[in-house]
């Protein structure tokens, strides 16, 4: 395992759509070694989640958490080339994203926060499942990497765009999570 240089906002690799993994080769030396490789970095960085073109591998496969399970832990989900389909565009979460690729930022973006996730498992699996909430943008996060998307271009509003100290101290990052996860759904 080996912890990866991680590409930070003006590399061209983040701007670029990845390529499919073929299904084949999931199990193969090479894409394990990578997701092994990932899932260093990504705790190394204190990360949530990391996509592969964030290590330059531009490689349709991330890995997002956000889900904890009862004793705490976070659940942490492999995704190699995933699809997302929003359940309702209307019921939308917003709240101030980070990115590894751009350490010491935040910034306000508001997504659907209702998803159904289609993708293939470390183990070579076709798997589906559903999610919401804060899990839901995570995943959105990551798989934006994988065509060239980065949080910033979601951005609305830029007077909610700063570094991690300013929005700490000048803008109201906690009430504003809380005020969009209190909006009642539909």
């Amino acid at each position: 395992m080996a912890i990866l240089k991680v590409a930070r906002m003006g590399h061209p690799v983040l701007r670029q759509k990845c390529e499919a993994i073929d299904p084949e080769k999931i199990t193969g030396p090479e894409v394990q070694r990578l997701i092994r490789d990932l899932f260093e970095t990504m705790g190394e960085y204190n990360g949530v989640g990391l996509a592969a073109p964030q290590v330059h591998m531009p490689v349709r496969l991330c890995i997002a958490g956000g889900e904890v399970d009862d004793e705490g832990r976070n659940n942490y989900r492999i995704l190699i080339n995933p699809e997302i389909t929003v359940l309702d565009e209307d019921d939308r979460l917003g709240m101030y994203e980070g990115c590894l690729s751009l350490p010491g930022l935040r910034g306000w973006v508001e997504r659907p926060a209702s998803i159904k996730v289609t993708a293939w498992n470390e183990k070579g699996e076709k798997i589906d499942f559903a999610l919401e909430g804060f899990p839901a943008v995570v995943i959105q996060h990551e798989c934006d990497h994988l065509d060239g998307i980065l949080y910033v271009d979601r951005i609305e509003d830029m007077t909610k765009f700063a570094y991690e100290q300013e929005a700490e101290r000048f803008l109201d990052t906690v009430g504003e999570d809380m005020e969009a996860e209190e909006e009642p759904a539909g």
